[in-house]
């Protein structure tokens, strides 16, 4: 049985190989189980690495085709390729596949000796369906193609996505005769396994199992079966389950009243029309430089238009003395999508300043965009109601909206919690605080903003905070955020210009993952690369080719009481530097000396470990990359009640 296979992807949503040749081979087959009396091997699949040559490693499909006993005779069982054209068999054009037995001993499988007739089709080039295999099985009555009747199995590609196959999507044919000689009468059978992705199906499919009912019990038993192929659902050049962007540049100085792509592009098949996408930024970005009162706006757009709901924040920057000033601030964002039907669906970033310049990504080696697909019966809540909510109370108010009840499942699972949203404190050495709480009461899931540069000022920042919650018993809970004050002079106020605030609430098993959520801070850390206190977890990776999601969520101030100087952090893994790295950059015309804590959650993606244990740990710098020294110091966990580095395995 053989079918059309399309290309293949990368796990990260690059585009992958189309329109690849198909490719077989046939080689003797000796008397065994497969074949009683022997016959012809023959291999199929995709020539992937185009040398022109059927490798084993790119076999995906193995039938044979048996010689038959009559009398103590033996028929040799004989195959002919020939080419097929483009045509109705096959869109692309491939290989036709005849076989049947030499009747008349010649060595040459004549026209009329022909009895089984099937197509190896070449891949359609940009095919991106990642349509599912589908088999169905009809009887087949006595006939040309079986003399004493049998089985007709059918396949296809289930381009429609109703999961039926329609007879407009059969595209191959193999028959099951009943009568083979040494049993005669016996009915030949057919089952229907499904096969799991692996060895003989990369994105799973169907085992079609077959054989003689010898003890005519109407089930075909294991010690029946005689043959085995396999119809394999096809690989999309797309990737699903969750796609994330290559690396890219930063965008340099982009003028105001510009719309202007940064990039940051990943795409992804999305295969439930239940599901709903995660969205997750991580990036840096100036807004406004070289004026006061300068904002930008970041947005992720959707197949050429907005998300749904819109995925728009904005930050702003501004000071009391009318100073011009560059600020350059870590990014980060978190969306959820309704809920989208199937298909293919495209993702890209899209910056906009209002008044100065804007800069995407000048201390982001590895920026990051990451969709994934998050089905229906995976365990989480959110809530994205509540618009901005502002208070100058010392005490925590709750926030509007910004409310999940959640019902945990399991007390072995652990909760993991974020919260996007955007944040200021409006007056000069003052700080807010925001707090998840759990059920009415406070958790060590907070976070703090705290802005000085010797004049009152006012940043709204787009922040992310993610913490982990473990030791929660199973039933219902609810969870609400909580603002403060440092000061009754000074206003907390969440929301300003974010399309919609979103808190959510996964609860994920405590399995291939590991995490520290300690609280403690950093103190004054100065000079080159060193690693940042107990920002260090150890993971054993559990296999060859994982991808690993590394989420740090802290809070961030760097090169202390210095004016125009970077300061950074980045993802060390068993002490050498991935180059997943951010910064920070305060600068105005006043000359004035800066103290900036911020939120900060940095996601990386790292890949090509072994499978063995590895340290994850985050490094911190002051070395001024234009010129090489160093001012002041970089300050971690400031008014944090968790600074959590989180280590998961991507599916």
């Amino acid at each position: 049985m053989l079918l059309v296979a399309c290309g293949s992807t990368g796990a990260d949503g690059s585009d992958g190989q189309s329109g690849l040749n198909s490719l077989m081979r046939s080689e003797q087959e000796p008397p065994g189980p497969h074949c009683v009396n022997g016959g012809i091997r023959v291999k199929s699949g995709l020539d992937t690495n185009n040398n022109r040559n059927l490798d084993d490693g790119e076999v995906t499909s193995t039938a044979y085709v048996c010689n038959g006993s009559t009398g103590g005779e033996t028929s040799r069982a004989l195959v002919r390729l020939d080419p097929e054209q483009a045509g109705a068999n096959c869109a692309q054009g491939g290989t036709r596949v005849s076989s049947g037995l030499d009747g008349n001993g010649n060595g040459t499988l004549d026209s009329g000796e022909v009895t089984s007739t099937s197509y190896i089709c070449n891949g359609a080039p940009g095919n991106s369906t990642g349509a599912q295999a589908l088999v169905r099985t009809v009887p087949e009555p006595v006939g040309s193609n079986c003399a004493q009747g049998g089985t007709r199995v059918q396949s296809g590609l289930d381009t429609s996505g109703n999961g039926t196959l329609e007879a407009g999507e059969v595209t191959s044919n193999a028959y099951i005769c009943n009568g083979a000689a040494g049993s005669p009468g016996a009915q030949a059978l057919v089952r229907l396994d499904p096969e799991p992705a692996g060895a003989n199906c990369a994105q799973g499919g169907t085992a079609v199992l077959s054989g003689l009912d010898i003890n005519r019990n109407g089930t075909l038993e294991a010690n029946e079966i005689t043959q085995t192929r396999y119809v394999c659902s096809t690989l999309s050049v797309f990737a699903t389950g969750w796609a994330a962007s290559a690396p890219t540049d930063n965008s340099g100085e982009v003028p105001a009243s510009l719309w202007f792509n940064s990039g940051r592009k990943a795409r992804i098949v999305k295969t439930s029309a239940s599901s709903r996408i995660k969205i997750t930024i991580s990036d840096n970005l100036a807004a406004g430089a070289g004026v006061n009162g300068g904002y930008a706006y970041y947005r992720v757009r959707m197949n050429g238009g907005y998300v749904s709901p819109d995925c728009l924040q904005q930050q702003y920057i501004s000071n009391a003395s009318g100073w011009a000033n560059s600020f350059y601030f870590p990014f980060a964002t978190v969306c959820l999508t309704d809920v989208l039907p199937p298909g293919l669906y495209e993702f890209e970033t899209w910056v906009y300043s209002a008044a100065g310049t804007a800069n995407v990504g000048s201390a982001s080696s590895q920026p990051l965009l990451l969709v994934e697909e998050i089905p229906a019966t995976a365990k989480y809540g959110f809530s994205m109601a509540g618009g901005p909510s502002g208070t100058t109370s010392t005490t925590f108010q709750k926030a509007a909206g910004r409310t999940v009840s959640y019902t945990k499942q399991a007390a072995s699972t652990l909760l993991k919690v974020t919260l996007a949203d955007t944040f200021r404190i409006d007056s000069n050495g003052q700080a807010g605080t925001i707090m998840i709480r759990m059920d009415g009461s406070d958790t060590s899931c907070f976070t703090g903003q705290y802005d000085a540069q010797g004049t009152s000022g006012n940043f709204h920042h787009p922040f992310v905070m993610t913490c982990v919650l473990p030791g929660v018993p199973a039933g219902t809970h609810s969870f609400d955020v909580w603002i403060r004050s440092s000061s009754t002079s000074a206003q907390a106020y969440l929301g300003w210009e974010r399309s919609y605030p979103l808190l959510l609430i996964e609860e994920i098993a405590n399995q291939n993952l590991a995490y520290t959520n300690g609280r403690s801070a950093s103190g004054e850390l100065s000079g080159d690369w060193a690693g940042v206190g107990t920002r260090q977890v150890q993971h054993t990776v559990s296999a060859i080719g994982k991808t690993i999601r590394v989420t740090y969520s802290d809070t961030f101030r760097a090169t202390g009481n210095c004016n125009g100087r970077w300061g950074y952090f980045q993802l060390y893994v068993d002490g050498q530097p991935t180059w997943c790295t951010t910064g920070q950059y305060a600068h105005n015309v006043g000359s004035s000396a800066h103290d900036h804590h911020h939120p900060t959650n940095q996601v990386c993606l790292v890949k090509g470990l072994t499978a063995s244990p590895h340290t994850f740990a985050i490094w911190s710098s002051t070395r001024h990359t234009w010129d090489g020294t160093t001012c002041g110091s970089n300050y971690f966990g400031w008014n944090r009640g968790q600074n959590l580095l989180l280590v998961e395995e991507l599916p």
